[in-house]
């Protein structure tokens, strides 16, 4: 029997993950995990692993790296890709100004910092933000979809 995951989760494990830390689903108990860089270089380690490393995360490091089917990665930041997204939200933009200085923004080092300095300079911050959760949730969903992930039903929303 496939256990149904909450959508949030994921959202909010796919969001905290950086380059030290991978967010995956464990599909036997539909818990959402992150596993840190060092929780997998100390199972790697051996039994003992090394101190330091919470138990249950290294129980999970271990099993992430037996490579079977019960974990599964969740979208990293390469198939979320926000720089997109940011392109995607400064492409629709209504305001020429606005739209051509948050294109601007997206060239060279520090692009995500002026994109959204310019999102809050010019009052879209939460447009922008709004935009980024919605796309953020389509990657979600078509990740779920692909891995044939059951999602918790959603709560009704009072109108």
């Amino acid at each position: 029997m496939q256990i149904p995951v909450r959508l949030k989760e994921i959202l909010e494990a796919m969001e905290l993950q950086s380059d030290e830390l991978s967010a995956y689903l464990h599909r036997p108990t539909g818990r959402v995990i992150a596993v840190s860089d060092e929780a997998i270089a100390s199972a790697e380690e051996g039994p003992d692993g090394v101190a330091g490393v919470d138990e249950l995360e290294l129980a999970d490091a271990r099993g992430v790296l037996s490579g079977g089917a019960d974990y599964v990665q969740l979208p990293d930041r390469f198939e979320i890709d926000e720089y997109r997204m940011m392109e995607h939200f400064a492409a629709g933009v209504a305001d020429p100004y606005a739209r051509d200085e948050l294109l601007g923004a997206l060239h060279g080092r520090g692009a995500f910092r002026r994109f959204k300095d310019s999102v809050r300079r010019h009052g879209l911050a939460d447009e922008w933000y709004a935009y980024r959760d919605k796309s953020y949730e389509e990657v979600a969903r078509a990740w779920c979809e692909e891995h044939n992930v059951l999602l918790e039903p959603e709560p009704a929303r009072d109108s």
